[in-house]
């Protein structure tokens, strides 16, 4: 938003391949650990599994929040 002073919505309108591409490699990598053998209850450090889950809830609830921010003011969230 800052570099190129378009809504989240515009920029996902002007490369939709690239980024559902990055969202996939991004999932398969998530999934890796689990088909390694590794136990996702198991903490790893710092990060439980609770951790983790209220961090990605966290996530995309700040998501949705900047889309319909972004959606009712018709421009981005942040501007410079």
């Amino acid at each position: 938003e800052v570099a190129s002073g378009k809504t989240t919505l515009a920029q996902f309108g002007d490369a939709p391949a690239a980024i559902i591409a990055t969202a996939v490699i991004f999932s398969l990598a998530s999934l890796a650990p689990v088909l390694k053998g590794a136990n996702p209850n198991e903490a790893f450090g710092p990060l439980t599994p609770a951790a983790e889950k209220l961090n990605g809830r966290a996530a995309m609830i700040g998501l949705a929040a900047m889309l319909v921010i972004e959606l009712t003011q018709g421009k981005p969230l942040i501007t410079f």
